[in-house]
Formats: structure tokens, C-alpha cells, sequence
């Protein structure tokens, strides 16, 4: 009975775990080709789906010629705002990757110090030509 208990708790826990992400993003892929020098720009609009007022940063990782504009948004319960990436085609010709971060910045700090913000990673590609 115990077993079941605990198995119960977890679940539930992985369900509020789950659903906390509360924002959506309207595309998931950059997925552009960069002529070699010139620069390529794709607009990205991210809605807040919780209850409360959330502040979203949003930044790249693993690629220096990535730009991202504004790399912050305040946004009210169910409120969307755009964000741009723009990609310079700096480097070698080919595939490059990096990740763009979106992190849920929990203004509240917690009793034990531990890091309530809530951050995704999603891997992303393009290509210099």
C-alpha cells in the first residue's frame, strides 16, 4: 500500500512538474540558410500561459553569431510579445548549431536556496552557404 502511495506522489509530482512550463513558443526551429557575410533575421512570438505575471529572459548558447531582440519579456497572464534571432554568416560554410535558452525567471526565493527558475533548451540549426 505503501509502494502505491509513493508512486501516486510521484506522479503527481511529474504532472505539476510537466504543466509549470507555462509559456509557448509560436515555432520551434530556426532551420535558415545564411548567405556567408550577410545576415538573416526570423521573428519568434512567446505567450505567457499562466495565471500571473512571468519575466522570461531569453538567450543563445554555443554560437557567437547569434543575436537575440529583446532578450527579455515581461509579460501579463496570456499576453504575447515577439523576439527576433538574427543570425550573422560569420564562419565556416555548413551546418552550425546552438541552443536557444528560454529561462522563467521565479522573482520568489527559496527557504533552502534552491534555483526555482525554470529553463529550456532547444537545439537549433542553420546553415552558411
Amino acid at each position: 500500500m505503501r509502494k502505491i502511495r509513493k508512486l501516486i506522489n510521484l506522479i503527481i509530482c511529474l504532472l505539476v512538474f510537466t504543466f509549470s512550463f507555462s509559456f509557448k513558443l509560436s515555432e520551434l526551429e530556426f532551420g535558415e540558410t545564411v548567405q556567408k557575410g550577410l545576415k538573416k533575421s526570423k521573428s519568434y512570438t512567446l505567450t505567457n500561459n499562466s495565471k500571473v505575471n512571468k519575466l522570461y529572459t531569453i538567450s543563445a548558447q554555443g554560437d557567437k553569431n547569434i543575436k537575440i531582440s529583446p532578450n527579455a519579456l515581461n509579460l501579463k497572464p496570456l499576453d504575447s510579445r515577439k523576439f527576433t534571432i538574427e543570425v550573422t554568416g560569420k564562419g565556416k560554410v555548413g551546418e552550425h548549431e546552438y541552443f536557444l535558452i528560454v529561462k522563467d525567471v521565479n522573482k520568489e526565493k527559496s527557504k533552502e536556496g534552491v534555483d526555482l527558475n525554470k529553463i529550456v533548451r532547444i537545439k537549433q540549426k542553420y546553415t552558411i552557404k
